[in-house]
């Protein structure tokens, strides 16, 4: 997420790309989260899963990720953040799931189960090759 933000500048000035990601970091950690103990307790694995360091409680796993009834992830999330390669830059996939999406009509994470999950995987990929 940083990189995209090193280009901008307003009005000829440079941004403040920190203050920026600052105000997005804490609104992505403000979003209802699993704990590192409760993931281990849920899960085999974290591989395909966005963590989240807060700087206060450790990592922290957004919740969208796992089903509600179980706990298990939910294996197109996992496929999404693939394709996201939130491994790499968790903060831009966490954003992507949390924030608006036009094109989707509302924020991917609340459309899970709704939307086909073809069409959430679509978006995604379309979003990368756009880099």
């Amino acid at each position: 997420m940083q990189a995209a933000w090193q280009a901008f500048s307003v009005w000829g000035r440079p941004a403040d790309p920190e203050g920026i990601i600052a105000a997005v970091q804490r609104r992505l950690l403000g979003e209802p989260s699993l704990s590192a103990r409760e993931v281990r307790e849920c899960c085999d694995s974290t591989d395909g899963l966005i963590a989240l360091d807060d700087p206060v409680d450790g990592p922290r796993y957004p919740a969208f990720q796992f089903a509600r009834d179980g706990g298990a992830p939910i294996p197109v999330v996992r496929r999404v953040n693939r394709l996201l390669l939130a491994d790499q830059d968790p903060w831009g996939a966490a954003d992507w799931w949390l924030s608006g999406n036009e094109w989707l009509g509302g924020r991917p994470a609340a459309l899970l189960g709704v939307l086909p999950e073809e069409l959430l995987a679509g978006a995604a990929s379309a979003m990368r090759e756009g880099d």
